[in-house]
């Protein structure tokens, strides 16, 4: 007998056949990486953090006036805009908590979370690609997972997420991921509008990566 329950898990699945793999990736990547950076929530202001954040006005965010938002993209001490996004991300964690360290690490752990997350959509669709899909489509699961996990816990993420700072480049590394995801997701759309939503989507992840760091 069929419960209406089954009937809904039936329509579920049908309208997101790899829903519980994707959550199953996203509970496995957050677990792996709640234990890893946990712990490091509480650490304190280092090297750069200061110039950039502890000490530059610009960011001190009083107001989500547009104005005063504009004031947060200069460079401290300099009448240039530099990586403004990351500037601007700063100074609303300024609004939201002042100088409380615990707010840029939880951020910076979304950050990365985020990139981790992408960077598996990514490697699984492409391993799902006609070119490649006969050798290795029935392990493309396994295989985008592992990798991610294996990207996501190396001990050269350390300084992207805890050092405060460094979410100039994992911002920006986030974005680059999100745009080369989109990019693909477009390139495999079977409706127009499905494409220039994407590659729309694409151009603006690439925009505002540029935005975060250069080295984008």
């Amino acid at each position: 007998m069929i419960t209406k329950g089954d009937g809904f898990d039936l329509h579920w699945e049908e309208r997101f056949p790899e829903g519980r793999r994707y959550a199953f990736a996203g509970i496995i990547l957050f677990v792996f990486l709640i234990v890893i950076y946990g712990n490091s929530f509480h650490c304190a202001w280092q090297f750069d953090d200061t110039p950039n954040i502890v000490e530059n006005k610009n960011i001190f965010l009083k107001t989500l006036d547009p104005a005063d938002m504009a004031k947060t993209f200069y460079e401290p001490g300099k009448d240039s805009i530099g990586r403004p996004l990351s500037y601007l991300s700063f100074a609303l964690n300024y609004y939201v908590g002042g100088l409380d360290v615990r707010g840029y690490h939880i951020v910076n752990f979304g950050i990365h979370y985020l990139a981790s997350l992408f960077l598996f959509l990514f490697l699984y669709n492409t391993l799902k690609l006609p070119t490649v899909r006969d050798r290795y489509g029935s392990a493309s699961y396994g295989i985008a997972l592992l990798a991610a996990v294996f990207w996501a816990t190396s001990p050269v993420q350390t300084t992207a997420v805890t050092y405060i700072v460094q979410r100039m480049a994992s911002l920006a590394g986030l974005l680059y991921i999100m745009a080369l995801y989109f990019y693909l997701k477009g390139r495999t759309a079977n409706r127009p509008w499905s494409r220039i939503y994407l590659w729309g989507l694409c151009f603006l992840a690439a925009a505002l990566s540029f935005a975060a760091k250069e080295n984008a």
